[in-house]
């Protein structure tokens, strides 16, 4: 179980020298975490998902996350689980947020409260219930356990989808202009999390298959939520094009960098390993983009470059290419991977209408 520990202000000043993290994440992640334990101790049935769920889900995870993001059986009636949840320490009450939301997906919102040890001031977290058939072909358990927690050692152990469905799932989430997190109303931030974890997990990724597989079904499932008329592969072009603003820094869709940038910028506050700027954002999305393409041209497998030196004089024939073969120097990895996407794509894109 967890530690009260962790719930002190000594223990996340620790952990902001130790990171350089914003202390404000780190306490609402230990909290998020908190949350966790508590639906799990009163025995409430459910898949955690989400990007707190890669806090647990991998060995080496690299961003704070504050929210937790749960599926539950539409017969699930979560009430009393989650009372009994809310009069567990840390948290001082629970209560429903009730919002309208802008597709059909059936969801409930909870904010649990708790006094901050930094501020002494009363702040929530928040618990995303979906009501749904479980979607992924791969559930693992994995303890409550993370390099940021305190923990007797008795952890209780969650129902988590496997790193390959995750990266699926994750992957219809960035594309802004389709099954994805729109542009707007702040979203920029989250925008940039899920072209983020998807470059985390691509690292990680070791069934190709399974992440194709989740793609399509998750990204039907988006579409119907949100009554498009379109296929997901009008969401993977989305997702390509995206990508391709990311590494051009704004000379292809220049309205559109002007979120992804301030996503960028915000991102940085939540993260405990790495740095994220314009360059190495280049990098992400480069390899994102790449996944998409895969999925895009129904590639049997997933094959990394070794050797980013095949395609350095190659030209990446894209209209502003003055801007976008800068990288072709400073990032040769993520030109590579951008070469080979669009020798895949061939005619499937028009990249001079860009």
């Amino acid at each position: 179980m967890l530690l009260r520990d962790n719930y002190t202000k000594e223990h996340i000043d620790n952990l902001r020298e130790q990171t350089g993290a914003d202390p404000s994440i780190l306490e609402r992640t230990i909290f998020a975490f908190g949350l966790l334990e508590a639906i799990s101790r009163v025995g409430m049935p459910f898949v955690f998902k989400g990007g707190t769920s890669l806090l647990v889900l991998l060995d080496h995870p690299r961003r704070l996350s504050t929210d937790i993001d749960i599926i539950v059986d539409r017969n699930t009636d979560v009430d009393d689980y989650i009372k009994k949840a809310g009069n567990i320490f840390p948290f001082i009450k629970v209560e429903e947020h009730r919002r309208k939301g802008m597709n059909n997906i059936e969801k409930r919102h909870f904010k649990f409260h708790f006094l901050s040890p930094r501020t002494e001031r009363e702040i929530h977290i928040l618990l995303d219930v979906v009501y749904e058939d479980n979607p992924y072909l791969k559930i693992i358990k994995r303890p409550i356990r993370s390099s940021i927690l305190l923990s007797d050692g008795n952890d209780f152990l969650v129902n988590i989808p496997d790193k390959n469905c995750i990266l699926g799932d994750k992957l219809t989430a960035f594309a802004p202009h389709t099954s994805g997190i729109s542009f707007g109303k702040d979203k920029e931030l989250e925008i940039i999390k899920q072209m983020y974890d998807c470059w985390t997990l691509i690292q990680e990724m070791d069934d190709y298959n399974i992440v194709s597989d989740i793609y399509f079904k998750v990204s039907d499932i988006e579409l119907q939520y949100r009554g498009l008329k379109i296929k997901p592969k009008n969401c993977l072009i989305d997702t390509i094009e995206s990508c391709i603003c990311i590494i051009g820094r704004g000379a292809i869709r220049p309205e559109d960098y002007t979120y992804l940038k301030a996503g960028i910028r915000g991102l940085q506050g939540h993260l405990f390993d790495g740095l994220i700027n314009g360059e190495n954002a280049v990098s992400y999305a480069s390899e994102v983009m790449y996944l998409a393409t895969c999925l895009l041209t129904e590639q049997k497998e997933y094959d990394k470059i070794s050797d980013p030196g095949e395609y350095q004089n190659v030209s990446a024939n894209i209209k502003d290419i003055r801007k976008i073969s800068g990288i072709r120097k400073t990032n040769p990895l993520a030109y590579a991977y951008l070469v080979k996407s669009i020798q895949m794509l061939d005619t499937m894109i028009s990249f001079d209408q860009m």
